[in-house]
């Protein structure tokens, strides 16, 4: 049997940045934690999540499985519950039950032949940057009127993110002595749809510090981390293709 206790603040969390790419989601569920890999339809933007058991209150597993769901379907249980409670989550047949409080809900399993599952691309870059998620939110939504796309650029000193249209242009300049961590090497520029990614900066937490790194016309990632609690998080991680330029 599989039964778990998680807060609804984590799940709340982990089904909306899943929701980023896609509605339907399989997760891989095994003793040491529940992990997911999301593809939106286009193959643009990827998000791949690791939960480790220490993250549940109560985690009881007795093998490997893997339960594909319909992430509206969650929403719907989270909205009957508020922020500080926790869901008792138990995988019945092709069923799964969620208690919280006086509430039982149950929900119907997809068939997980359905369900894409992703690789996970291994994207290696020794240049990136560490800063605060607020400080990218900013510049990504002070381009949003501008443009659809958002060329990145990332050099010894600094890094920007410009978007210029026949009549408009936005620029944030972010100088190395103003984030957490700038490490390149030579200088990098790429351009990435927008909405793609103002909508997975959105879903992170606002005190969240996040790694960003790239190449020149070439995947972007973005690692974060998700919940509450000083010990373990959930990883996450963000892969968006480029937007190559005429």
């Amino acid at each position: 049997m599989t039964r778990m206790s998680i807060s609804v603040k984590n799940l709340k969390d982990i089904v909306d940045m899943l929701g980023t790419v896609v509605t339907e989601a399989k997760f891989k569920i095994d003793m040491s934690e529940i992990s997911v890999n999301a593809v939106d339809p286009a193959h643009v933007a990827m998000v791949s999540l690791e939960v480790p058991k220490n993250i549940f209150s109560e985690y009881d597993v007795d093998s490997e499985e893997e339960i594909s769901v319909d992430l509206e379907k969650i929403r719907s249980v989270i909205r009957l519950s508020s922020s500080n409670e926790s869901i008792i989550i138990t995988k019945e047949k092709s069923k799964l039950k969620f208690e919280i409080g006086s509430i039982i809900k149950s929900i119907s399993l997809l068939d997980n032949d359905q369900v894409t599952t992703p690789r996970v691309p291994q994207i290696a870059s020794d240049d990136y940057i560490v800063l605060n998620k607020t400080e990218l939110e900013k510049g990504l939504k002070a381009a949003e009127d501008v443009s659809d796309a958002i060329r990145l650029t990332l050099d010894k000193t600094a890094f920007s993110a410009k978007s210029v249209s026949d009549s408009d242009e936005s620029e944030m300049i972010l100088q190395k002595d103003m984030v957490k961590e700038l490490i390149c090497n030579e200088t990098i520029k790429s351009s990435y749809p927008l909405e793609y990614l103002l909508k997975l900066v959105k879903s992170i937490s606002s005190n969240e510090d996040i790694k960003i790194s790239f190449k020149s016309d070439y995947p972007l990632t973005i690692e974060f981390n998700l919940g509450s609690g000083a010990g373990d998080r959930i990883k996450g991680r963000f892969l968006l293709a480029p937007r190559m330029e005429s």
